[in-house]
């Protein structure tokens, strides 16, 4: 697989960039496809028809197939919770990986899961994809816009988690119990070695099980 090209689309310039160098850290040749220019862009963009939607994505994937691209990933949760992947993995005849997938193989393992998601979309997405595989899962959710924006301005993940009250978030979950916490939004990782420093919650980041998932 290290000798293929996979191709990433996300929602911006930033995040597409992000999955790009997640995927060459791990020695994979990846290329950008972003569906975006910025976060609140791609946010106005996904209120527009499933229609436009997938055709802006179809243009896309007409693009990484001409750049002889061997996958893709998309690494966007709102993206992958809008459009029919799975349709067009079957039109372009090429294997996609998306955030939902990962969630649902982590879906099984615990009883409540907390999210912490980027819009309403994303998160809406994810307890979709949890529920189905695990109907009695619990999914506790926020969305943060926001947070992504300050991501994008590439502001210390200190000076995020003062500004934003994340302290106090992750003690909410906390308080509500969840086995474990979502990064629901691909920007998140961002903030991942902060975070960590105030919970004993457990922090899930679903790009190294994507990783895994392009392999197999």
């Amino acid at each position: 697989m290290s000798n293929k090209k996979v191709g990433v689309i996300a929602g911006g310039l930033v995040d597409t960039q992000m999955g790009v160098d997640f995927l060459v850290s791990k020695g994979l040749s990846a290329h950008p496809y972003p569906a975006a220019k910025e976060a609140r862009e791609q946010a106005e963009f996904q209120i527009a028809s499933i229609e436009v939607l997938t055709n802006k994505i179809r243009k896309l994937f007409e693009q990484i197939i001409g750049d002889g691209m061997a996958s893709v990933m998309i690494y966007c949760n709102s993206l992958s919770s809008t459009v029919d992947m799975q349709q067009l993995s079957e039109e372009f005849k090429i294997k996609i990986v998306t955030p939902l997938q990962a969630y649902a193989k982590l879906a099984s393992q615990y009883s409540s899961l907390g999210v912490l998601a980027g819009n309403n979309q994303g998160l809406a997405g994810i307890e979709r994809s949890i529920l189905q595989v695990n109907k009695s899962c619990t999914v506790i959710g926020l969305s943060m816009l926001p947070l992504v924006l300050e991501i994008e301005k590439k502001t210390l993940p200190s000076i995020i988690i003062e500004r934003f009250s994340l302290k106090t978030v992750l003690k909410m979950f906390e308080q509500l119990g969840v086995d474990a916490l979502i990064l629901g939004c691909t920007h998140f990782p961002y903030l991942y070695d902060e975070l960590v420093k105030h919970t004993t919650v457990p922090i899930l980041d679903p790009a190294e099980l994507m990783y895994t998932m392009l392999l197999q």
